[in-house]
């Protein structure tokens, strides 16, 4: 059935199953498997194409993402010394219904000591660049980082 001869009961149906979705944190945000399995199931249940249903699930958990990314983003250094403290970046995810990409973004610019564009050395100079990198610990903004002296050891033995 494409969606120009889906009914309108079906499509408020869908629209409501994909904000319950998202709002759950369900296991088919974390798995691209079950993702797939599970939108065909529920097209097929709800009268409703796949295309119409992805398109209806990704504004809701743009939405979501809207509504909760600033409370994430508030908690950054617990997610930090979580994931410090061996915690997956998948289950950090999980736990608080984010996408695992976003996640591990928000982490990695807490951990990871990167130079800014504006501030990299000349390409040349192989010692200054590892001056560079080495001698870091600060953000964007000129200043050290929350997790800088205390994590630098163990976020170099940890793998992405």
């Amino acid at each position: 059935m494409s969606c120009h001869e889906c009914s309108s009961e079906s499509y408020d149906k869908a629209e409501a199953w994909c904000r319950e979705a998202v709002s759950a944190g369900h296991d088919m945000l974390f798995s691209i498997d079950s993702f797939s399995a599970e939108m065909i199931a529920v097209s097929n249940e709800l009268g409703i194409s796949v295309q119409a249903l992805n398109s209806l699930f990704r504004n809701a958990h743009v939405t979501h993402l809207k509504r909760t990314s600033h409370s994430v983003r508030n908690q950054t250094m617990r997610h930090v010394k979580s994931y410090l403290n061996g915690t997956s970046i998948l289950k950090l995810a999980k736990k608080c219904n984010f996408p695992p990409a976003m996640m591990a973004r928000v982490i990695l610019e807490n951990v990871a000591v990167l130079p800014t564009r504006q501030h990299q050395p000349p390409s040349g100079n192989i010692h200054h660049q590892e001056q560079h990198i080495n001698g870091g610990g600060k953000n964007n903004n000129g200043k050290r980082t929350a997790t800088y002296n205390a994590t630098k050891a163990s976020a170099a033995t940890r793998k992405f």
